[in-house]
């Protein structure tokens, strides 16, 4: 197996929070499109995303909209290789470089944390949710 050069976007709930509904690491127009899907709609309506209710106040409405809009453009921070995960009982922890600076991230037990890997030009995606 060649060694391969990656990258690793962490994207948390905070990031996710800014307008991130697809945990991709992008608030993008694919976001915008998810938001628009589940406009106005609340728990147990068909169209109900719970990830477009950014506010979490069990209405996907403006107040989601405005922030998804004054983020718009927003990349979550990319780790270079080489980068480090460790996972132990109820933690999870994240290490590398961004943009020239050693960067440590930490997520405890229930933190929902979606890792998507760049390699080669393609991408990847995992989500975990540490325990």
């Amino acid at each position: 197996m060649l060694p391969v050069k990656a990258s690793v976007t962490v994207v948390d709930s905070g990031f996710h929070a800014m307008g991130d509904i697809n945990w991709d690491g992008i608030i993008d127009s694919r976001d915008k499109d998810l938001m628009q899907a589940a406009w106005r709609s609340k728990p147990g309506d068909p169209n109900w995303n719970p990830d477009a209710d950014l506010n979490g106040d069990g209405v996907v409405g403006l107040d989601d909209l405005g922030t998804l809009g004054r983020n718009l453009g927003k990349d979550a921070p990319m780790f270079t290789t080489p980068s480090k995960v460790e996972v132990s009982s109820g933690k999870c922890v994240v290490m590398g470089n961004y943009k020239a600076q050693k960067l440590r991230r930490e997520f405890t037990a229930g933190t929902r944390v979606a890792f998507v890997f760049t390699a080669l030009g393609m991408f990847g995606r995992v989500v975990i949710i540490p325990i």
